[in-house]
C-alpha cells in the first residue's frame, strides 16, 4: 500500500519507519527540513513543503496513495488547514488525522474526517490495561466487558500443543491465533524481524518459545487466566 504521512515529529516517523519495515511505501512531508532530511534514507521519499498552502497540497501525488496520514502534533491550524485542502482537491481520498485535544477531534468530525486518533491517550489506555493484566504485551479493550489481549506463550507451555494447554472451559475465553517472530527483507534489503499470525488457531499447533498467544475474551475471565499463569 502506498501512504503519505504529513508531520514527521516522532509519531509520524514512527508510523513511516513500521510501515516501511511492512514493505509499504511512505512519503513523508514536513515543513521542517531537519525532520526531512533525517528520514531521507528511511521512507521511499520525502518532501520538504508548507500543507498550509494550497498550492503544496496540489503538487503531493494524494491521488495515487491509499492513505494520507496527517499527523501534525501541535499546531492545530495547520493540522486543520492541511485537512481541509486535501478535502478539497482530494475529497475521495481516506484520510487518517491526529487530534491533540477534544475540540481538535470535534472539529475534525464536523469535517468528515475517515478516522480519527489520538495515540498518547491510546497507548495511556492500553499500558493502564496492560498493568492490570499479568504477562500481556497489548490489550485492546473492545467495549466494556470483552477485551483482545496478546500474551507471550508461558514457558511451561513450550514444546506442548495449544490443546494441551489449560485454558478455562468457558464461553468468554478464546485463542484467536498465534503469532510467531519471522525473519525477513524489506525492499530496501534490510533484515527485519515481525511477528506473523499462524492463521486460526488449531488445537495441533506446537508452541514455541517466544509465540504470542491472541486471546479474545470478558476481561475478568482473562484477568483470572493471566494471574494463574
Amino acid at each position: 500500500m502506498k501512504f503519505v504521512i504529513i508531520g514527521l515529529g516522532n509519531f509520524g516517523a514512527s508510523l513511516g519507519k513500521r510501515l516501511i519495515e511492512e514493505g509499504h511505501e511512505v512519503i513523508g512531508v514536513d515543513n521542517n527540513s531537519e525532520h526531512t532530511t533525517q528520514l531521507q534514507n528511511d521512507l521511499t521519499y520525502v518532501v520538504c513543503t508548507d500543507t498550509t498552502e494550497e498550492q503544496n497540497i496540489t503538487r503531493l501525488p494524494i491521488d495515487d496513495t491509499d492513505f494520507v496520514v496527517v499527523s501534525i502534533g501541535e499546531d492545530v491550524g495547520a493540522s486543520l488547514t492541511t485537512v481541509a485542502l486535501i478535502k478539497r482537491h482530494h475529497p475521495d481520498t481516506r484520510i487518517i488525522a491526529r487530534s491533540i485535544s477534544y475540540i481538535h477531534k470535534a472539529i475534525m468530525e464536523t469535517m468528515n474526517v475517515h478516522e480519527i486518533i489520538n495515540p498518547e491517550e491510546s497507548y495511556a489506555n492500553q499500558l493502564a490495561e496492560r498493568f492490570s493484566m499479568k504477562g500481556s504485551l497489548h490489550v485492546y479493550p473492545i467495549d466494556g466487558k470483552y477485551e483482545i489481549v496478546e500474551i507471550i506463550v508461558p514457558e511451561k507451555a513450550v514444546g506442548k500443543q495449544l490443546g494441551e494447554i489449560q485454558l478455562p472451559v468457558s464461553a468468554d475465553l478464546m485463542v484467536v491465533t498465534i503469532l510467531r517472530q519471522v525473519e525477513s527483507t524489506n525492499f530496501l534489503g534490510k533484515t527485519i524481524f515481525s511477528r506473523k499470525s499462524m492463521g486460526v488457531a488449531q488445537e495441533n499447533i506446537r508452541l514455541e518459545k517466544g509465540d504470542v498467544l491472541v486471546l479474545f475474551g470478558k476481561d475478568v475471565t482473562l484477568q483470572d487466566w493471566c494471574d494463574n499463569e
